[in-house]
């Protein structure tokens, strides 16, 4: 679904006064060297969407949001909640 790239952007930077939309959740950021990515989950309407942020820079200068290029609309996908059993082997204590 596509929402204005305005709202979702103030969403994510915590500034959104529009009450339609509901922040959930996020991933945490996930460091892949030069670029790090993130998800955030928001509800709207009664149903939850995901959209994907990127950022570049230094902790210790700045960063530079990929949001800052967006259009006027960005798709963001319907998400769901699901639970996950992860299983991985591991050293026995003896």
């Amino acid at each position: 679904m596509k929402f204005n790239s305005k709202d979702i952007k103030a969403l994510i930077r915590e500034d959104s006064e529009d009450e339609r939309y509901e922040y959930i959740d996020e991933t945490g950021w996930e460091d892949e060297g030069k670029y790090s990515y993130e998800k955030f989950i928001f509800k709207f309407d009664g149903k939850f969407y995901s959209v994907g942020v990127s950022r570049s820079g230094s902790y210790y200068s700045d960063y530079y949001y990929n949001y800052e290029d967006w259009g006027k609309e960005i798709e963001c996908l319907e998400v769901e909640k699901v639970e996950k059993v992860i299983y991985e082997w591991t050293t026995v204590k003896s």
